[in-house]
């Protein structure tokens, strides 16, 4: 049997493998996180460029947001003036063309039936022609 002495520098030993061991994880762990923490560090700082980014982008849609609604706005204010310049336009047309009736009992009484269908043509084109405006 080995001496006292041989076994208790092997269990000295033994303490100090195990005291290096644990200093050995220890410092594994604080090096894992400080990894961790770095990567933290550059997802937040890509996450800040993305977020800058991001906000420039929604300023830029936003004014763009606006433009069109000017440029809408603008094409409603237009479409309502051509709208009332056709109206106009249109009131003119029937007080300067003579009466349709009057048109009618002159050609009755004159008994010409081809200058009558000529007028109902003409009638009709421009009916029609005031539905496409």
């Amino acid at each position: 049997m080995p001496s006292l002495a041989v076994y208790l520098v092997a269990q000295y030993a033994r303490s100090e493998m195990r005291k290096m061991d644990a200093e050995l994880e220890k410092k594994k762990h604080e090096k894992d996180e400080k990894a961790k923490e770095i990567e933290l560090n550059v997802a937040q700082e890509k996450e800040a460029e993305g977020n800058q980014e991001l906000l420039e982008v929604k300023v830029r849609l936003d004014k763009l947001e606006a433009a069109v609604k000017e440029i809408v706005i603008e094409s409603k204010k237009e479409s309502d003036s051509s709208i009332t310049k056709k109206q106009e336009n249109y009131g003119e047309k029937k007080q300067v063309g003579p009466t349709v009736s009057e048109n009618n009992s002159a050609s009755t009484k004159s008994g010409n039936k081809e200058q009558l269908i000529k007028k109902e043509s003409v009638e009709k084109d421009t009916k029609l022609e005031r539905r496409k405006d």
